[in-house]
């Protein structure tokens, strides 16, 4: 198996394989849509976002004990309780990462690398 990809499933017919920047997406669309997070650090904006194509920066998937382990770089909103903001972004993330790949999600670590206003 290629580097940077992560067996799904395998059968008599064959592999199903995902690639880890698929599975980041995944992450990411869900810290997106998390409570109380502004943004993901090192996202990239506006032009520079749609010429790019490389991995977001603020998520990195790798495997672990049978399953994955996630690394978040988030911003959150000024004010809010942290504790209660990156718990729900754990359960969110492991949830749907969970959900679209079927593999068990081992740790899910949120690192809050600024606060600021929401926009």
């Amino acid at each position: 198996m290629r580097k940077g990809t992560v067996l799904l499933r395998e059968t008599a017919h064959g592999r199903v394989t995902m690639t880890t920047s698929a599975i980041a997406a995944v992450a990411g669309r869900a810290v997106e849509e998390s409570f109380g997070v502004v943004d993901q650090a090192g996202r990239r904006r506006g032009a520079m976002r749609l010429l790019t194509r490389k991995n977001d920066p603020g998520v990195r998937v790798r495997e672990a004990d049978g399953g994955l382990a996630l690394e978040l770089h988030v911003v959150v909103d000024h004010g809010i309780n942290l504790a209660e903001v990156t718990s729900m972004v754990q359960s969110r993330v492991s949830y749907e990462v969970r959900r679209h790949t079927g593999l068990d999600v081992r740790a899910v670590d949120v690192h809050v690398d600024s606060a600021r206003r929401a926009e």
